[in-house]
């Protein structure tokens, strides 16, 4: 049986997104989780705020809520956690955030979603007018940026997976899509589930991409062949 270490940038176990996932997988595995913010206190987690300017991350505390988090102050603790989940065999690393963690070393694969993600996205939009929902207003900019390189043409909106008011929020957002003609709808954060998309498809009335579906069928290509790849 194969291990997966699964690294959060919140709080883990991630159980509103590890049992929705593992049931892809085709093959056994031992699921190993670590976050990023496990055993931090109010005050040590604040002290990972972004600056003034940056944009941040969502990540999910054990409670179900946010915070905002900089990418760079919590890298190194993302680095640990991969770490620690290879001493105890993960045999794959996989990073529960959209975000790039391409600077992660480690020994054995990881699947990045920050570059998994756009690609697969991408190409899915070729000629298309893409709608992409953003867990966090901030990341409004950089995400029309990013596609803007790739040549697809995006309208961009925000809507949180981690707060009460999540289904209100989604709709509006697919509202805002709707109205703006897209024909297809990017929901980038693995936090986004099931009845969320349910919320933007049937407001938009176009397809919807869960960043969650798109991760577990990634890796169980990779579990397929019976053994997860070694770098070589």
């Amino acid at each position: 049986m194969e291990r997966i270490g699964m690294v959060t940038v919140g709080q883990a176990p991630r159980d509103d997104l590890v049992p929705f996932m593992t049931p892809f997988f085709t093959r056994p595995v031992d699921v190993l989780q670590a976050g990023a913010l496990d055993g931090l206190g109010p005050a040590a987690i604040a002290a990972l705020a972004p600056d003034a300017g940056e944009a941040g991350i969502a990540a999910r505390l054990l409670d179900g809520s946010e915070t905002l988090v900089s990418h760079a102050k919590l890298f190194p603790r993302v680095q640990q956690c991969a770490d620690r989940l290879r001493a105890e065999g993960a045999e794959l690393l996989v990073i529960l955030c959209g975000a790039d963690w391409s600077a992660l070393r480690s020994d054995v694969l990881v699947v990045n979603p920050g570059l998994v993600f756009p690609a697969i996205v991408s190409a899915l939009a070729a000629g298309r007018r893409l709608g992409v929902m953003k867990p966090v207003a901030g990341q409004i900019e950089g995400a029309r940026r990013q596609f803007a390189e790739r040549g697809i043409d995006a309208v961009v909106t925000s809507a949180s997976p981690y707060t009460p008011r999540r289904y209100d929020d989604a709709r509006r957002a697919a509202g805002e899509l709707r109205r703006a003609g897209v024909d297809l709808v990017w929901m980038t954060c693995v936090g986004m589930d099931e009845a969320m998309r349910d919320v933007v498809t049937e407001t938009t009335g176009k397809p919807a991409i869960l960043a969650r579906s798109i991760l577990a069928r990634v890796i169980d290509e990779l579990l397929a062949a019976g053994r997860v790849p070694v770098p070589a």
